[in-house]
């Protein structure tokens, strides 16, 4: 689903809900100064289209490029989690990255009230990075997805107005022990 097609049928579903504003080119291209790294395309496009920040759904916080969005600014992974490694190590496909190569796009993991979250993984020669989720517990990336149309797209299709909503982490994973096994692993 790209960010149009998104923004259409949030739009339809949920017309009332306050997105909060917009950013602008200068906010974007002053925290990719700040954070060292482009923000993703697709990234970009919900900023500037969508929200500089919202808790979408009630259950994703997505930072802003801005301190005074919502749900806080997006940050380098180590100011969120301080204690993690130079090098984060991916399960899914047995590699290393840096961790200053990690920009989170989400401030906590709401489901569960910790600060697992996802984070950007800023890879050289894309223009569209792959999407990681950390465990605060074992400071690994335990959820690889392509890119953040990916993860979007997974929450989305996976709401439902009369049901409460699930983050995308609990979406991949519903049951509580394999998402116990995932993060404490």
């Amino acid at each position: 689903m790209n960010m149009d097609e998104f923004i259409t049928q949030f739009h339809k579903r949920y017309p009332e809900v306050d997105r909060f504003n917009v950013a602008t080119d200068d906010m974007v291209k002053r925290y990719e100064k700040k954070l060292g790294y482009r923000l993703p395309f697709s990234f970009v496009e919900f900023l500037k289209k969508f929200s500089n920040g919202i808790f979408l759904l009630d259950y994703e916080p997505i930072g802003g490029v801005s301190e005074d969005s919502p749900c806080s600014d997006i940050q380098n992974v180590n100011t969120i989690l301080p204690n993690i490694p130079d090098e984060v190590f991916i399960v899914e496909t047995n590699e290393h990255i840096a961790s200053s190569r990690l920009i989170s796009f989400t401030m906590f993991d709401a489901g569960d009230h910790s600060g697992n979250h996802w984070v950007f993984l800023c890879e050289d020669g894309v223009s569209d990075y792959r999407v990681g989720f950390v465990s605060q517990s074992s400071l690994k990336i335990v959820k690889v997805l392509n890119s953040f149309e990916e993860w979007l797209t997974i929450l989305w299709k996976n709401d439902d107005e009369d049901v409460p909503a699930s983050p995308v982490f609990n979406i991949l994973f519903p049951s509580y022990e394999k998402r116990d096994n995932i993060l404490f692993d």
